[in-house]
């Protein structure tokens, strides 16, 4: 600890005392910037309200989120060259106050490649997308950032740069931590969580209000008997949720976290939703883009920034 005694006379004692104490708080960090990741806005409790009781929920016909429980989360939305608005078309996850995360199919993909940050906005704050809360705030997109290996649902991430600073200060909008590069994760170990604004049913519409589910994770080789060489499970993949059908996301929920509570009790970012098998088919596990595989990829963005 870097003590500085308040009757210092000589002057270059005490600038080089203030000195030490700058690179005392930048080496170890802000405590408060490092209490801010992963911390649940809801009832002030870092996890959302029974937590145990939504393991027979469903984004599908599923629960909806207390508001607050996930201020990371992001909805994207669309303005399309040709179409026009579209409003919410992805789910997004705040990494940082500059930063969002989302799938690289929601920028290109079979029906358009829109890398183009002019046509898209991001909804942080947002909670039931149907009514005007005054917690949301829109801010454009400044640059967007497609994994140059992108391809069928192979390096599935994009990074979303908001063209100003929206620090987290509210409850409502906080960032997500970032998995260690050593974290392990493993279904006995950690409460997944699944949130999005995706559909409420198979042939249903996007639901207004946040809806959360827990998702068991799943070792890779499940999902890669399922889906055989459709789409080569490889090791950026994180295959995730129920065997029976009773919880998965659907169109809507993609570019969306999948969040895991650890042992200090933050909620880290275990993956981005990405592809499934339609919305909870039985048998079929939904497949998420790894978040530990891509972290060199992520911080190699954000320095070259």
């Amino acid at each position: 600890m870097v003590v500085c005694d308040a009757e210092i006379a000589n002057w270059n004692h005490y600038l080089t005392c203030v000195l030490l104490l700058v690179v005392f708080c930048f080496s170890f960090g802000s405590p408060v910037n490092n209490r801010e990741c992963g911390v649940s806005g809801a009832l002030n409790r870092r996890q959302p309200r029974n937590v145990s009781s939504l393991e027979q929920g469903r984004i599908i016909n599923g629960k909806e989120s207390p508001k607050g429980a996930w201020p990371w989360q992001v909805s994207l939305q669309l303005l399309h060259p040709k179409f026009g608005f579209i409003g919410h078309w992805c789910g997004g996850v705040l990494i940082d106050p500059q930063w969002i995360l989302t799938a690289a199919h929601c920028i290109h993909n079979d029906i358009f490649n829109l890398p183009l940050a002019i046509l898209w906005t991001a909804v942080l704050g947002e909670w039931d997308r149907d009514v005007e809360e005054n917690t949301e705030i829109r801010v454009p997109i400044e640059k967007v950032f497609v994994h140059e290996r992108f391809h069928n649902f192979q390096h599935d991430i994009a990074l979303l740069k908001l063209s100003q600073t929206s620090r987290p200060v509210r409850n409502r909008i906080q960032t997500i931590c970032l998995p260690e590069k050593a974290t392990v994760l493993s279904s006995s170990s950690a409460s997944c969580v699944a949130t999005g604004w995706g559909h409420a049913s198979h042939s249903g519409s996007l639901t207004s209000k946040l809806l959360e589910a827990r998702i068991p994770l799943q070792d890779n080789s499940v999902c890669r008997s399922k889906y055989g060489n459709s789409v080569p499970i490889r090791a950026g993949h994180l295959c995730a949720g129920h065997l029976d059908g009773s919880t998965g996301t659907c169109v809507g929920d993609s570019g969306g976290p999948l969040q895991c509570s650890m042992m200090d009790g933050r909620w880290y970012l275990a993956g981005i939703t990405s592809f499934g098998s339609g919305c909870a088919k039985p048998g079929y596990p939904d497949v998420y883009t790894r978040l530990s595989f891509y972290l060199p990829w992520i911080k190699d963005k954000l320095n070259q920034q």
